[in-house]
């Protein structure tokens, strides 16, 4: 094995990193195959025993860290790393695939504002948590500490991205007809009930809240709400969106603009 007993150069990666950045690439492939058989149309591709070989160089810094750089044109010595890739079924996919659909909260890291820096979103990232849900789960079942350990993100910053996790948020809604013509509007989004009964507003105005989930709300717009802004409030909590209900409603009003939180159902804050 070839190294190198100077300061690792820029262009190295420790092995950790190669083998993360690896599997992270043949994860993103392995979930566009599994979209794509979920779409319909039948597994036309997969690797078939295919052989990659790279030379490389083994580096070891102060910090005893090991690392390897790819070989340049003409660079004698390099070691010979062989990579071998097999075939796998459709089921195989699927099987070793997240499912989307049950994830909680399908938010990506960066809608955490600044609560984790680019380069934590990437160790987050290598290490198969790209949602604000894989995230929770990911803390569920580890301390913090036992995060940073295992990543080198500070307590304190994971703990600020779990506040901000627990903070509700909208993320779409859908307009539903009932039979009897009138109309109910779905907001769709996390967090967005808990022990306090969330409250509603379409365009500053109080609305029904038919059902509560933390996921999904189904509120009874007024017959004038055509779109507008969306307001959630969960306690001191507040969320907000945008909705828009088709062009067959009446237009809303274009009155004097009211402070959305000036009136409760009980009566002035």
């Amino acid at each position: 094995m070839s190294t190198r007993a100077d300061r690792p150069s820029a262009s190295a990666l420790t092995l950790e990193q190669f083998v993360q950045a690896l599997t992270a690439q043949l994860d993103r492939a392995q979930d566009a195959l599994a979209m794509k058989a979920r779409s319909g149309r039948p597994l036309t591709f997969a690797l078939r025993d295919m052989a990659v070989d790279l030379h490389v160089f083994w580096e070891v810094g102060n910090d005893g860290v090991l690392r390897i750089r790819n070989a340049g044109p003409n660079e004698t010595g390099a070691s010979l790393v062989k990579l071998s890739f097999t075939s796998i079924t459709r089921e195989m996919v699927e099987e070793n695939t997240i499912a989307f659909q049950s994830d909680d909260d399908p938010r990506g890291l960066g809608e955490l504002g600044g609560s984790l820096s680019p380069e934590q979103r990437r160790q987050l990232d290598l290490a198969g948590v790209r949602t604000v849900g894989q995230l929770k789960r990911l803390s569920s079942g580890a301390s913090p500490v036992e995060v940073e350990a295992y990543l080198g993100i500070p307590v304190m910053r994971l703990q600020a991205a779990l506040r901000s996790a627990a903070q509700p948020a909208v993320l779409a809604h859908e307009v539903i007809e009932e039979p009897d013509g009138r109309t109910l509007l779905r907001i769709q989004g996390v967090n967005l009930a808990g022990k306090e009964r969330p409250e509603v507003r379409l365009r500053g105005e109080p609305v029904e809240v038919v059902e509560a989930h933390p996921n999904e709300l189904l509120v009874r717009p007024l017959s004038h709400h055509r779109e507008g802004q969306i307001e959630v409030r969960i306690g001191s909590a507040m969320a907000t969106g945008f909705f828009y209900t088709g062009e067959g409603r009446e237009p809303a009003p274009t009155a004097a603009t009211v402070d959305p939180w000036s009136m409760s159902a009980g009566g002035g804050r």
